[in-house]
């Protein structure tokens, strides 16, 4: 497949600063090895990444209580740095990644992670991916069971995998043909979601944030303001997932699980992800979709 062209404005950057980091060991890259794994004819990705057994699992809480926590992002490594978003964001290269390019939002001050997300923080997302030249998806853990791990507030953008489209569990639930600019739910998936189609017009914060402003208010009447969930986003949608619990068998699950882009530490949970598939451990960490 030939290299893609640089076409947008912060490709170079992004790559000059990845480079740079690996260089100066600011950036820790970890190997691992994709697996496709199809469900209702739809391809969903296992990344087996066995080098991530070793690190502890926190929740935010607990670790922003830790007598020796250092918050990452406040101050953040300048080796990490990319850009300054306005007044109001940075956006940094992941120190941990597993994927090139993977992106962090984070707020200028510290604010809480599982807050909800304003327009200014969308007024951000938009002002990377527009100039970005890759397919990206968008992320937010949100709540102690939602696979987060910081307690700073911030986004993640991640490069979608060169032979998908869009993420798989998007792609299940537009099989069902949702209206556009109305909060939808898929008999396609089996577990609680809430998505917005945003259509054909040019993105806006302001648009983006009334769609997710919807689908969480949707969220929070069913499953209480407390309720941990997921967020993903790309330039066709936007869905949230409630989350009841972080893990299933030690297969820990963040937003890009929901997603459809599932992490594996081990062999054993490999096979459990084939054994029992991944919408089914999915719905065993959300809630069974009831309508």
């Amino acid at each position: 497949m030939p290299a893609q062209i640089i076409t947008k404005s912060l490709d170079r950057l992004v790559q000059q600063c990845y480079s740079r980091a690996v260089a100066q060991g600011a950036l820790l890259f970890t190997e691992s090895s994709v697996y496709k794994h199809r469900e209702q004819g739809v391809v969903f990705e296992v990344r087996y990444v066995p080098a991530l057994a070793k690190k502890p699992n926190s929740k935010p809480r607990e670790k922003q209580h830790a007598k020796d926590f250092v918050n990452p992002f406040l101050p953040y490594d300048e080796r990490l740095h990319v850009k300054q978003i306005g007044n109001t964001h940075h956006l940094l290269l992941n120190k941990y990644c597993v994927v090139p390019h993977h992106l962090l939002i984070t707020t200028a001050e510290f604010r809480q992670q599982g807050e909800p997300l304003s327009e200014a923080d969308f007024t951000a997302v938009l002002e990377t991916i527009d100039n970005l030249s890759s397919r990206n998806i968008v992320f937010y853990n949100s709540g102690e069971e939602s696979g987060a791990s910081q307690p700073h507030k911030h986004l993640q953008v991640l490069p979608m995998p060169e032979y998908l489209d869009m993420p798989p569990s998007i792609s299940l639930w537009l099989q069902s043909i949702p209206p556009v600019g109305a909060v939808h739910t898929s008999k396609q998936l089996p577990f609680a979601h809430f998505g917005v189609l945003f259509g054909d017009s040019p993105l806006l914060p302001s648009n983006v944030a009334a769609a997710y402003q919807a689908a969480l208010s949707e969220l929070t009447t069913k499953f209480g303001s407390e309720c941990s969930y997921n967020m993903i986003m790309t330039r066709s949608a936007i869905m949230l997932f409630p989350r009841r619990q972080s893990s299933w068998n030690d297969i820990a699950i963040n937003s890009l699980g929901f997603a459809g882009l599932v992490l594996a530490k081990t062999k054993d949970e490999q096979e459990l992800l084939n054994r029992f598939g991944i919408l089914h451990i999915l719905s065993c960490v959300g809630y069974p979709r009831t309508q």
